[in-house]
């Protein structure tokens, strides 16, 4: 009987030499469309505010909007990004201005 060897259980891949170029490098990513982008930029401007809330430095933010949370930390001196204060301006729904906490009560 012959002895089992841990390559006969896992299949060899062979990788590509440095100087040639791996499928994974050569394949490009289709385009997205203007409304695509636009989903995935508001995913983001939500990810940036949802970190700013849980940033206890900047101080609570329960009971007031993101930008008097940001205007207030300002006026402490505690450097908030702009980028938030930018995001802020920029979109005026509920779901960008209330913090992470408003649908819980303090």
């Amino acid at each position: 009987m012959a002895a089992k060897q841990i390559t006969n259980a896992f299949p060899i891949v062979k990788k590509p030499n440095r100087g040639q170029k791996s499928m994974k490098d050569s394949d490009q990513l289709p385009s997205t469309s203007t409304h695509d982008q636009a989903a995935v930029d508001s995913i983001d401007d939500l990810q940036i505010l949802k970190n700013f809330d849980l940033t206890l430095e900047f101080g609570p933010c329960t009971g007031i909007t993101r930008l008097e949370r940001w205007e207030r930390a300002q006026k402490h001196g505690l450097n908030p990004p702009d980028e938030v204060k930018d995001i802020l301006l920029k979109n005026k729904d509920e779901e960008y201005q209330m913090c992470l906490w408003k649908d819980y009560e303090i």
